[in-house]
């Protein structure tokens, strides 16, 4: 490959993984954040009277932040099928001589690229879907508070 190319796919390379660890960053910041809301619930509405819709209301927005948690929580889970060559899930099937002959065989380092874009995006579309879930559970929550003020 040209050395051009070779410098833009250590760019992308290292793009790209900077993507995927903003994506397990902001997952530890969801988790954190959706668990406070949830925690006050679970301190506050057992054994409490709530009228019928506010209850309603109340239980949606439980399931939907118990819905967002589970979501974040795959979005870190690691994946570990598809050894694809070159991974470190690869060599660690291999024996030294193995490694060995991997590490000198050239390498498709496009398909790599690609490879950890895909990953990255699917992190991001599972944050965005939590996201959504989310803000359909606060909207239940808000309506909740607002059902039992009335």
């Amino acid at each position: 490959m040209p050395k051009d190319i070779d410098t833009r796919l250590d760019a992308a390379t290292a793009t790209v993984l900077a993507e995927i660890s903003r994506t397990d960053a902001k997952s530890g910041v969801l988790l954190t954040a959706f668990s406070l809301p949830l925690a006050a619930l679970v301190a506050a509405v057992p054994g409490k009277p709530l009228p019928g819709l506010s209850a309603v209301f109340v239980a949606t927005g439980a399931v939907g932040l118990v819905a967002a948690m589970l979501v974040v929580l795959i979005v870190v889970r690691p994946r570990l099928a598809g050894h694809a060559r070159g991974s470190f899930l690869y060599w660690s099937l291999c024996t030294t001589d193995e490694l060995l002959a991997d590490l000198d065989a050239p390498t498709d380092r496009a398909a790599h690229v690609v490879q950890l874009a895909q990953i990255a995006r699917r992190k991001y579309a599972g944050l965005r879907l939590a996201g959504d879930i989310t803000a359909v559970a606060l909207v239940a929550l808000a309506a909740a508070l607002l059902t039992a003020l009335i």
